[in-house]
């Protein structure tokens, strides 16, 4: 265990983080900019005799109260189609935080960079570059706009959670509200019959079936928002409460537990009526993970009860199973038709497009087509097989290559590689932020499995929860440095 804990200390680049900080802040470019913006507020401090402090403050409020509606306004019906509407919110948070930093809103630690952000930044230039090096570069513009507001956010949430890691278990909570209404009118969907917007199975393979899309129109959309909140549902009520046993014996701690456990009940039972055979996937593979990280821990302590443990696991998987195949036939006929291969219209549409989408990347690999789904569908019909347009790759590694290249792909790859091994660390570490970190690092998890097979995750929906996500795990590594450093198995 050591050994693996000091690899993914190697992996996440800790100890380089403060070495990088400093070489930031000294350089030219960066350096320069942060010169003329503490200029700046130190001439408005002088102007005002410090009078707006109050109203730094305020704005900084402000700009926190935008990211909690941001999130909790994910699910909303007017946002489906709307998408520039969560930008805009996203970009007054952005605007307020800077008007308070600017008028020295009082914060109780200096937002710092890490070398999260340095991998961030690649993957932000590797998008530029793409844009301005495409045949298709008035489309990939477009497309770079999105990025610009997506990595804005991300810095944003990033300081502000720096500032006051306590605000990360509002934010979650913000976020969980709108996934259990969305979940609840889902149900609704369910028991009425809700008409398909679309057909989305293949009746020659299966059986038609209700499958719910709630207030975001598709079901495979509605998988992907959800499947992040589940295991961010559970890592919130566990957090509350591990961290206040014995201090706090009140209402809500004694119901904390319960009550993550029936939200995470709700909205994994809306992942799966959502039918979305990559949220089946991602099911089981976020399972899997959380069980072999908190099966690590707690057997790496308790080695006795590795066999035990391991017979229990293998039971529950069993019984799963059983009950799948007796009591949801349907069910099973479905998760059955992801191993169709061709046979199921859906799996071959998808190869279709993996095998044009390969084509494009092997011949756009180092600079790529450009960001946006515009750009893609105009390099895509030079190598679709007629019958089998596409809005994306149906593969998330796949699109970040082919709009962004190499470049594009190795940074994307830096970003989730470094978010798992911080979350890893933060895990093992004696840091009360321990089950939010594992929560979020399945969260991301989730989102990549799906990514595997689907292309919702470029939807606002989901990709808002990718880079909060992100920043949450970037701003708990720069709070819990001194824990992360001194963790040991």
């Amino acid at each position: 265990m050591s050994f693996v804990l000091e690899l993914v200390k190697k992996a996440a680049l800790i100890k380089m983080d403060d070495s990088f900080a400093l070489k930031v802040k000294e350089s030219m470019l960066v350096g320069g900019l942060l010169s003329v913006f503490e200029k700046s507020r130190e001439s408005l401090s002088r102007l005002t005799g410090g009078k707006l402090v109050l109203l730094g403050d305020i704005f900084a409020k402000l700009s926190f109260f935008c990211l909690l509606f941001l999130l909790a306004g994910l699910g909303l019906p007017q946002f489906a189609e709307g998408k520039e509407g969560l930008a805009l919110i996203s970009l007054a948070a952005s605007a307020l935080y800077l008007m308070s930093r600017l008028w020295q809103a009082k914060t109780e630690e200096k937002a710092g960079f890490n070398l999260l952000d340095l991998a961030v930044g690649a993957y932000f230039t590797a998008n530029i570059i793409s844009t301005f090096a495409s045949h298709y570069m008035v489309p990939s513009v477009k497309g770079l706009s999105k990025v610009v507001v997506y990595i804005i956010t991300y810095f944003t949430i990033k300081n502000a959670l720096v500032q006051r890691k306590e605000r990360l278990p509002w934010l979650i909570a913000f976020a969980l509200l709108s996934g259990i209404a969305v979940s609840l009118y889902g149900l609704y969907q369910y028991k009425i019959g809700v008409a398909p917007l679309a057909t989305w199975e293949d009746p020659s393979v299966e059986n038609k079936g209700t499958r719910i899309y709630s207030t975001l129109g598709n079901p495979n959309l509605l998988a992907g928002y959800l499947l992040p909140l589940a295991p961010l549902a559970l890592a919130l009520g566990t957090t509350i409460w591990s961290t206040y046993i014995g201090r706090w014996q009140g209402l809500v701690r004694n119901l904390s537990l319960p009550m993550s456990i029936a939200v995470t009940a709700l909205l994994g039972l809306a992942i799966v009526l959502t039918g979305s055979r990559g949220g089946y996937l991602s099911i089981g593979g976020t399972a899997a993970f959380v069980l072999l990280a908190l099966s690590f821990y707690f057997l790496s302590r308790k080695p006795k009860l590795i066999f035990p443990t391991l017979i229990g696991l293998g039971l529950m998987l069993a019984a799963a199973g059983l009950a799948v195949h007796f009591l949801a036939p349907s069910l099973e006929t479905r998760i059955l038709s992801i191993f169709a291969g061709s046979e199921h219209s859906s799996n071959a549409y998808r190869m279709h497009v993996w095998r044009a989408s390969l084509a494009m990347f092997q011949d756009n690999w180092w600079l790529g087509v450009g960001p946006g789904n515009t750009a893609f569908r105009l390099a895509y019909g030079l190598y679709m097989k007629s019958g089998f347009d596409a809005l994306g790759t149906y593969c998330v590694p796949l699109e970040v290559g082919v709009e962004t290249g190499l470049f594009g792909l190795i940074s994307a790859g830096a970003i989730i590689l470094m978010c798992l091994s911080r979350a890893h660390l933060i895990f093992y570490s004696d840091s009360s932020y321990r089950y939010l970190a594992l929560g979020l690092a399945a969260a991301l998890v989730a989102l990549m499995i799906q990514g595997l097979v689907d292309t919702v995750f470029y939807r606002p929906q989901v990709h808002f929860i990718f880079w909060f996500v992100v920043a949450a795990i970037s701003a708990l590594s720069s709070t819990e440095i001194d824990k992360i450093s001194r963790s040991k198995d």
